[in-house]
């Protein structure tokens, strides 16, 4: 089996005040084999955060700055767009503490496997948010693993690794919300490209530091967009 560590990472981040987490993120990547760069588009950040990676002074670093346009996807979007190594992983800033757990996953890659899925709903793993996140989390990937392939336990996490050259083929286009992975993975299980999941464990760390707060408004509103992505998907695969 040929494994994929040889290969040059992009690490594609996305901030908006960030400057609690920032630092001594990019300083442990910057530790690690085989990061050929690290991409941050950042949503014009008021904290200091553009100041801090500014100051790291690195060639491995770019950063993109956009101007009155906020939202994670369409972040995640921008980034891909200028990636240039052999893969491409992504995480939420607030998920520092595991870069050691995702780099190990990393080196162990076969060259076979296109993605990697830090996944929640597997032997192991476990969402250990509070249940108003964690209940709609995984009714939501309950409904995907019925409705569109069960061969996906975690269609919601925001944490992968994936080659770069499927994007080719694959390129994410959502630009609400999250909801755009659900698509970007069914797209891959429609095209059969080789995914495979590995446990994680989401806790409350991680939550404690989200920006996210709960509201039930909002709530409402990103769930309708949720099932909406997982109907247009029930769609495509109806008429293949």
């Amino acid at each position: 089996m040929k494994y994929s560590y040889m290969k040059d990472l992009s690490i594609v981040l996305c901030t908006y005040n960030e400057a609690n987490n920032i630092r001594q993120t990019i300083n442990n990547l910057l530790t690690k084999d085989n990061v050929k760069e690290i991409i941050i588009i950042d949503d014009d950040s008021n904290d200091g955060t553009v100041d801090i990676l500014k100051n790291l002074q690195n060639s491995k670093i770019k950063i993109v700055i956009r101007k009155k346009i906020r939202g994670f996807a369409s972040a995640f979007i921008d980034g891909l767009k200028i990636a240039t190594g052999d893969y491409i992983l992504r995480f939420d800033l607030d998920m520092y503490e595991s870069i050691d757990f995702f780099f190990n996953t990393y080196q162990k890659i076969s060259t076979d496997e296109d993605c990697i899925i830090f996944s929640r709903y597997i032997d192991n793993g476990m969402d250990s948010r509070s249940a108003y996140r964690s209940i709609p989390s995984y009714i939501l990937n309950k409904l995907c693993q019925k409705f569109l392939s069960s061969k996906v336990k975690d269609y919601t996490s925001c944490i992968m690794i994936f080659k770069r050259d499927i994007l080719s083929e694959i390129f994410p286009k959502n630009t609400h919300y999250a909801n755009f992975i659900i698509d970007f993975v069914f797209e891959m299980i429609r095209k059969n490209k080789n995914i495979k999941e590995v446990p994680f464990v989401q806790n409350k760390i991680t939550e404690a530091n989200s920006k996210s707060a709960p509201n039930v408004i909002k709530f409402l509103f990103n769930g309708s967009f949720y099932l909406f992505s997982i109907l247009r998907c029930m769609f495509i695969k109806f008429l293949n």
